[in-house]
């Protein structure tokens, strides 16, 4: 005795189902074939924008990196000039002291 559900047996419900989804898996394959198709144009002007973006920042990364190190040399340079000028503004202080001490006058 065969079991039968709305008039097809256990082996044909088993058929139709496979049926069905070998369908609606092509319908699927087909439609995100189709899709991605159709993405891939829609996005290259995005990906191409984002690849820019990318080497933008990284250009600006290494631009930053050298104006960080050009800082960083001119601001030991200003520490020497600092030295430099104090060093200069103490000769010139003790050399007003020398001539003031003499009384301003050339001999």
């Amino acid at each position: 005795m065969q079991h039968t559900f709305l008039g097809f047996s256990i082996n044909e419900w088993v058929g139709l189902l496979g049926i069905f989804t070998a369908i609606i898996t092509g319908v699927g394959q087909i439609f995100n074939r189709t899709l991605n198709r159709a993405l891939d144009k829609t996005m290259q002007p995005l990906r191409y924008a984002i690849d820019n973006l990318s080497k933008t920042i990284e250009a600006l990364k290494h631009d930053n990196s050298a104006q960080q190190v050009e800082v960083r040399n001119l601001g030991k340079s200003f520490e020497s000039h600092l030295i430099d000028s104090q060093e200069i503004k103490t000769k010139v202080i003790n050399l007003e002291k020398e001539v003031f001490r003499r009384g301003g006058h050339n001999d």
